[in-house]
């Protein structure tokens, strides 16, 4: 699994977006993936099969690109690789593991799974403006734009509390491009990469 595994990348400007399918065998795949000794107590630490399979992939992209570096976290949950300049930003689904690395000091990365669930949760995390501008023709995925958006924007961010409808402004401009803005950091527009594949959304500051 370590060698052979699929990764698929996309990039733009100073960042690089890794993914993986989200697919490991705990029984015969863990030993392939190697883990720093902290990393394995923390690994049998975990209760939920997902975890740790979450885990282990975000391990198994860190080999691939960081080999012999620790992945280490904020106090606000935001990871970083240890003795190492680049910044990172990891997000997953059921489907996907995905690892964001940028040359920029900052970098937010949301990867979701289109689900019609979103549609209600819209009105939530949506500014007015942004439910009036939402495409209505496929309500679903251009709302999980929104969110992977805003989220993306918040990890940029790193600042905890911020409101998904107020804080964290974006909108289309054309094609894969939006913009947004982490108004309590600036007022300056923040460069979005939007891409869709296998419904998902995945976006990434640049």
């Amino acid at each position: 699994m370590q060698a052979s595994r699929e990764i698929f990348s996309f990039s733009k400007k100073n960042t690089q977006v890794y993914i993986t399918p989200n697919k490991v065998d705990l029984t015969t795949d863990v030993d392939s993936i190697h883990l720093q000794d902290e990393e394995k107590e923390k690994y049998v630490a975990l209760k939920s099969e997902k975890r740790k399979k979450e885990f282990l992939l975000i391990r198994f992209l860190r080999n691939q690109l960081f080999p012999n570096k620790e992945i280490g976290y904020l106090d606000s949950g935001a990871p970083f690789i240890k003795d190492n300049i680049l910044s990172i930003s990891i997000s997953h689904t059921t489907s996907y593991v995905a690892m964001a690395i940028s040359t920029e000091s900052r970098i937010g990365l949301d990867l979701e799974e289109v689900q019609s669930k979103i549609i209600r949760l819209g009105p939530k995390f949506m500014h007015p403006n942004e439910l009036k501008e939402a495409d209505k023709k496929n309500i679903a995925k251009s709302y999980t734009c929104y969110w992977c958006g805003k989220e993306a924007l918040y990890k940029w961010s790193g600042i905890e509390g911020l409101s998904f409808q107020n804080d964290l402004p974006i909108y289309h401009k054309n094609h894969s491009i939006w913009e947004g803005k982490s108004v309590r950091i600036s007022n300056d527009p923040i460069s979005l990469e939007m891409i869709t594949f296998e419904n998902h959304i995945l976006c990434f500051t640049y």
